[in-house]
């Protein structure tokens, strides 16, 4: 094994203590041994013994050729303590791949005694490690730091570990995605799901159909300038993200929700639509496309014309599609499947069945809102369950897997608390409280691959709103999809999380201060 030695001075490490002090002189260890241990997700198994390895002057860090990500993840965090690098053999950090342990590939093993050591199967594992280091260790350098001795095997009980953003209501920035992303890599999430297209905007360059996103990229709800991404900068994303260990999972939705691309192209419109301006009253909008570009709130006006131009409209998915494919790497794309238009939903499961076949073509898993199961799609596809009470037996009964998304758990567009101004109660009448988050038992779905909470932005307008619908509740997303349910207790969380906020701040989170986490 290839080994490099990084030297590095290091006013550093950690006080795993709730007030963040050293145990003072003549302390007994016992009581370090006990010391709470505040990391979220809660690790598979943690063991404390007696002792701590206290950090004054310098460390040396020795990481492996094979794991660029977690030796990059590791030398930001001991860079963000204001380290230096020096020879210091008393105070060793070791990242090793050791291909025999039986973790998965995102389990770890963090063991801190006369040193600190992550071991791993390969790159992701330890990147995990590391963020659980990064935990332990206050967010800003100190004089002295204290960890206890202690031993973490740890490793996720899900694979889908997501946040989606809805940057097609309203847009975000590129700079923004990236934030997203560390916030996500901190607490182990690791799906970015992007709705990348929806009647407000169309937000990636398509060379192919290139007015999806100079026309239909133009404007968002309310107004604006919307904005859209260039191929381009969305491999620069993607390259971003995997370097986090954050997959891209991107989301063209069809054939509905397709205001923004009709604007573009009138020709995908069927032949019932009318040039009446379009208006931002429901009732107006229920059973008539219309041409022009929407700013409103309305939903399931819209769709492609599978019915009267089957031609021209899979030629149309088609071309998007290969162009999305060769931009983002993911096993799956996502291609909607949600609230179809009245007159379209006689085809809709032809549709649903013709765009598994292109997606195949593509080499590529179809990964579909729950409404999709209408279709005739592989089992090797994904599902993802948005609706509490959706009857989703028959696709289970194909072999069909599930990404858990139920509206009244986990849709962050509804409020922190009964009455946020600004947030959505269709759903769930008082909103999404972190406890109603945390009280998610995936473990009751048959056949799920993971949890994804949602934030559509109707109502989500800049970046403060967007990390305030978040954040914390996208912590207790993490925990949920990583913890097994016999290590997972919400008092216990709470109060781990409540003495992370420090790490929040440091990544520039505007979170909601919630009460429970005594952060008002």
């Amino acid at each position: 094994m290839i080994k490099r030695t990084l030297v590095v001075a290091m006013s550093v490490l950690l006080v795993a203590c709730q007030n963040d002090e050293a145990p003072a002189t003549g302390q007994a260890v016992s009581e370090v041994a006990n010391t709470q241990i505040n990391l979220v997700p809660y690790p598979t198994s943690i063991t404390q013994s007696a002792g701590h390895f206290t950090f004054s002057g310098s460390v040396k860090l020795i990481t492996d050729d094979n794991a660029p990500d977690s030796a990059a993840a590791i030398s930001a965090l001991l860079s963000q303590l204001g380290i230096k690098q020096t020879e210091n053999d008393n105070a060793v950090i070791r990242l090793v791949i050791d291909p025999s342990l039986t973790l998965g590939d995102e389990g770890y093993q963090l063991a801190i005694n006369q040193g600190i050591e992550i071991k791993a199967a390969n790159d992701a594992g330890l990147f995990y490690g590391v963020q659980s280091l990064r935990q332990l260790l206050p967010a800003k350098a100190q004089e002295q730091y204290v960890l206890p001795h202690i031993r973490i095997e740890d490793q996720p009980q899900y694979e889908w570990r997501g946040s989606m953003l809805d940057v097609a209501r309203n847009f975000q920035s590129l700079d923004y995605l990236k934030q997203h992303v560390e916030r996500m890599a901190s607490f182990k999430l690791n799906k970015l799901h992007l709705h990348l297209t929806d009647d407000q905007g169309w937000r990636l360059e398509i060379k192919s159909w290139p007015k999806l996103a100079t026309v239909g990229g133009s404007t968002q709800v309310g107004g604006g300038p919307g904005g859209y991404y260039t191929q381009e900068q969305m491999r620069e994303l993607v390259e971003f993200a995997a370097q986090h260990q954050v997959e891209i999972i991107p989301e063209i939705d069809l054939p509905g929700h397709t205001q923004a691309a009709i604007a573009s192209y009138n020709e995908l419109a069927c032949g019932y639509v009318t040039e009446s301006p379009v208006q931002n009253q429901c009732r107006d909008m229920v059973g008539e496309a219309r041409l022009g570009l929407y700013e409103g709130t309305c939903v399931g006006f819209s769709a492609l014309c599978t019915s009267e131009k089957p031609d021209l409209t899979y030629r149309f998915v088609e071309e998007v599609l290969t162009e999305v494919a060769a931009i983002f790497p993911s096993k799956y794309l996502h291609i909607g499947g949600d609230e179809v238009l009245n007159e379209e939903k006689t085809s809709f499961a032809g549709f649903i069945t013709q765009v598994d076949k292109i997606v195949a073509s593509l080499d590529r898993e179809v990964l579909a809102w729950e409404e999709a199961s209408k279709g005739d799609i592989r089992p090797s596809s994904l599902l993802q369950l948005w609706n509490d009470n959706y009857d989703i037996q028959p696709a289970l009964d194909k072999g069909i897997h599930l990404v858990l998304s139920p509206c009244s758990y986990t849709y962050l567009d509804h409020g922190n608390y009964n009455g946020q101004p600004e947030t959505y109660t269709w759903c769930a009448k008082e909103g999404v409280p972190l406890e109603r988050v945390y009280s998610l038992t995936p473990e009751n779905y048959a056949q799920a691959v993971g949890v994804e909470g949602a934030m559509w932005s109707e109502l989500v307008r800049d970046e403060a709103t967007a990390d305030n619908r978040n954040w914390p509740r996208l912590a207790a997303i993490a925990e949920v999809s990583w913890t097994p349910q016999a290590q997972r207790n919400y008092e216990q969380f709470t109060g781990r999380l409540s003495e992370l906020r420090g790490h929040l701040d440091q990544l520039n989170i505007q979170y909601h201060k919630e009460a429970q986490l005594n952060w008002q």
